[in-house]
């Protein structure tokens, strides 16, 4: 029998939510025998915001910000580890367009997405990443409270 899912695409901001989501799509890639990819979005207004509260140039904002997308990445490596080995990527840009980009061109046949992220207040006049990945989505999305 052909499983489901071969290819699973894990979104992560860093956030408690983000890494059950983690959890959860490192489990299911063991289940299926599936790859993992996990992805962080270096959000640019959430960027641009920084360098203006901070006083910090462009370049030393997107370090800092790489950096701590890093860790996040190197997070869900260790929770992998021994179980299914996780290809990483962080990329900069819109974190629900970017996010849908890499799955269709990565051919991700699931996200697996945090309910709520590292978001604050914003969120209630945006909404939320995954609310938008969930309307957006042509590939199924698994959203994990």
């Amino acid at each position: 029998m052909k499983h489901p899912f071969r290819k699973i695409m894990v979104a992560t901001d860093g956030s408690e939510p983000s890494m059950r989501a983690a959890a959860m799509a490192i489990e299911m890639a063991q289940n299926y025998g599936a790859e993992l990819l996990a992805v962080h979005v270096v959000d640019e207004e959430v960027l641009r915001t920084f360098c203006r509260a901070l006083g910090k140039d462009e370049q030393q904002a997107r370090e800092t910000l790489s950096a701590d997308a890093e860790k996040y990445l190197q997070e869900i490596r260790n929770l992998a580890e021994h179980k299914v080995s996780v290809a990483t990527m962080v990329e900069h840009g819109t974190p629900h367009e970017t996010l849908l980009r890499i799955a269709q061109k990565q051919q991700v046949d699931l996200i697996v997405m945090g309910k709520i992220g590292r978001r604050g207040p914003r969120r209630v006049l945006m909404g939320s990443v995954t609310e938008r990945v969930i309307d957006l989505s042509e590939i199924p999305v698994l959203v994990v409270k």
